[in-house]
């Protein structure tokens, strides 16, 4: 073994010539790794980035070819592709991507298991969760001092790009199979979306498209957003898992975010509600933070979708995936969003219904977990439940939001602000009007901000 490898090659080569369907290929890939990390040359080059770009689908094929049944070897080689394809790019020396490991339920308690203790009252989380808001996310000056001025809430949107997919999610408006109307917009129509949302105020926009590798490409997304960074826009992306490569040229694009829900941690639920397209792989959706984070995405939102499984235990491994990232990347922003399941198409029964008082008790446990991490909320809740957490936790709101592409559109003040007839991936809940959330928050004493980088408002 060297500094290069994590097993004696010799035995991981007889091990792919006696089990891999691609061996012949495989081990050509070995033979330019051993032969490019040992000539002495300066990485990364142009050939070392598309052998790593090469390593990194292997990896991905072979977690999906083992799914559960992963033996030892298969663990190393997983890892030694890892080892090899960061190295290959020339980056810093880091620590493995662990994933898969950290998300399990731990031997010993997590740091933030007390939290979970049933017999801690709503109560008291609430009141402790309010205060941790209050102390991270107000605005201090001279006169008021740390934590005790105004909470301050950014508000923002959603820019639906492409109702397109591949994937057959049994959950979602948007799978495959449902015959909708698909709708996907050119940079032309995007940017007019994009400027009715800034004629409403919206500085931080955030662009969400089904996953259509034929529309939503790499090249289209970084189009976009290149295009609207001119318009002088704070953009995160909702979008498909990315390679390394593409979440890297969507960085340089000007992406300063991203979104993903890992919707359940249940391996097996998961694989039950995904049941064909590139969705369908746990595995590479869930390192897709990772891969962000190392491509230099500084914000990085994760998620479950409760109702899907177990929601305790999803929350509890959506905080230990946290903390993993936390610890790989320290430098890392973290948001949490729990979007509740409240409606599906014909066909798919929600095994979890989701009280509001549950709700609340997983946001305030967030809070506590990470007292300095966003905590988002949208229009899928209903607007009581939303001003209600707004004072207790939340840091960040969607408002007078369409879940459709090219849903947004200019009116008089008789018309509705966005069209809901085109084909919603879900439906809206709090309809109303991003003026009206604005002018309450700041009666409750919020300071409204309309970008992650400087205050704004209204005029």
């Amino acid at each position: 073994m060297s500094d290069t490898s994590l097993v004696d090659l010799p035995s991981i080569r007889d091990w792919i010539a006696a089990s891999d369907d691609h061996s012949d290929h495989h081990l050509r890939l070995i033979q330019q790794v051993e032969s490019l990390l040992s000539d002495g040359c300066e990485l990364p080059t142009d050939e070392s980035r598309l052998l790593a770009s090469k390593l990194e689908r292997w990896r991905y094929q072979r977690f999906n070819e083992c799914g559960d049944s992963r033996q030892s070897m298969d663990e190393t080689l997983i890892d030694q592709l890892d080892l090899w394809l960061n190295q290959l790019r020339g980056t810093n020396p880091r620590c493995l991507r662990s994933a898969r490991h950290a998300v399990k339920p731990q031997a010993t308690d997590d740091s933030f298991s007390e939290w979970f203790d049933p017999d801690r009252e709503t109560e008291s989380l609430q009141a402790m969760a309010t205060r941790l808001t209050q102390e991270y996310f107000s605005i201090s000056t001279p006169e008021t001092g740390a934590g005790s001025g105004q909470r301050r809430m950014l508000l923002y949107a959603p820019l639906y790009v492409s109702s397109h997919c591949v994937n057959h999610c049994t959950y979602c408006g948007f799978q495959y199979p449902l015959k909708i109307d698909r709708i996907h917009l050119d940079r032309d129509e995007v940017l007019q979306q994009s400027r009715i949302l800034r004629q409403r105020g919206f500085r931080h926009q955030l662009i969400v498209a089904g996953d259509f590798p034929r529309l939503t490409s790499t090249e289209y997304f970084c189009d976009l957003i290149a295009m609207l960074r001119q318009e002088n826009l704070e953009l995160s992306i909702e979008i498909a898992s990315q390679s390394t490569d593409s979440y890297a040229a969507m960085k340089e694009a000007g992406v300063t975010g991203l979104t993903l829900y890992q919707e359940t941690y249940d391996e097996s639920v998961y694989r039950s509600l995904h049941l064909k397209g590139p969705k369908a792989s746990y595995h590479w959706r869930l390192e897709a933070p990772d891969r962000a984070a190392e491509a230099g995405i500084g914000r990085i939102g994760l998620g479950v979708l409760l109702g899907l499984a177990d929601p305790e235990e999803d929350v509890r491994a959506m905080l230990r995936h946290a903390s993993y990232l936390k610890d790989r990347f320290p430098q890392l922003k973290l948001a949490f969003s729990l979007p509740r399941i409240r409606h599906a198409p014909d066909g798919y029964k929600i095994p979890f219904v989701i009280e509001d008082e549950l709700l609340i008790r997983m946001y305030c446990i967030c809070r506590l977990a990470f007292p300095d991490s966003e905590l988002v909320l949208s229009t899928r809740e209903p607007a009581e439940l939303r001003d209600r957490l707004k004072q207790i936790c939340i840091t960040q709101m969607s408002a007078g939001s369409s879940t459709t592409p090219g849903g947004y559109r200019e009116t008089t003040d008789e018309e509705s602000v966005t069209d809901h007839s085109l084909g919603e991936q879900f439906p809206i809940v709090d309809q109303r009007p991003v003026e009206t959330i604005a002018a309450g928050l700041k009666e409750d004493g919020f300071d409204v901000q309309w970008t992650f980088a400087q205050p704004g408002s209204i005029g």
